[in-house]
């Protein structure tokens, strides 16, 4: 039974996993079925709306990155329960990854100008899971200072990215929103592979 349960949440870890791969594959293919789309000045969402040439190829990228994170979130607080992560954390871990996978569900069933798109702002909770994920994750070694150093520098792109200091602007707001994924997105699925490594039958 207890063997039955480790796989099962591990399953659900995949999905985490496979988050940067879903949401980057997606928006790699959108953007080349829009060669005059600005990659500079544009943001993600463009692709899946207005004049986009198949706006359905981002948006079902939105959707699949979305239903893989909101359901990892739960394998996320199993396995760092398994681990014998504080109780609070692993559901603040678990839970805003799930929250993320929600808005991110929600950007592709609600493409804009909906303003249901942006999700009520909870894509924020997934630039917060690999915080509470790499407090919970305590023995994680290095694999907890490589998420929580994620989650740093995340929170400086989105400083950034909100024109502190001036460095953003509407000219290349679109590589600001892209870096601050590519940082946050791979470290979220680390966080999800290596509690996934962690429980496995061989530890």
């Amino acid at each position: 039974m207890l063997a039955q349960g480790l796989m099962s949440y591990r399953v659900l870890l995949i999905g985490g996993a496979a988050v940067p791969f879903l949401y980057f594959g997606s928006q790699i293919a959108a953007v080349l079925l829009n060669p005059g789309y600005d990659i500079a000045g544009q943001q993600p969402s463009d692709l899946g709306c207005c004049q986009a040439n198949m706006p359905i190829v981002a948006n079902l990228g939105f959707i699949a990155t979305g239903i893989a994170a909101l359901m990892s979130g739960l394998g996320l607080f199993a396995g760092l329960r398994h681990l014998q992560a504080n109780i609070v954390l692993a559901a603040l871990a678990g839970l805003g990854l799930s929250l993320f996978g929600v808005a991110m569900t929600m950007s592709g069933v609600f493409p804009l100008p909906n303003p249901l798109h942006y999700g009520f702002g909870l894509t924020l909770a997934g630039i917060l899971t690999p915080l509470f994920g790499g407090l919970a994750f305590k023995d994680g070694g290095a694999a907890r200072w490589i998420v929580l150093f994620g989650f740093v520098v995340s929170i400086v792109l989105v400083v950034l990215s909100l024109g502190i200091g001036g460095f953003a602007s509407d000219a290349n707001i679109g590589i600001f929103v892209r870096a601050i994924s590519i940082v946050a997105f791979p470290t979220i699925a680390y966080l999800c592979w290596s509690v996934m490594q962690r429980t496995s039958p061989g530890n």
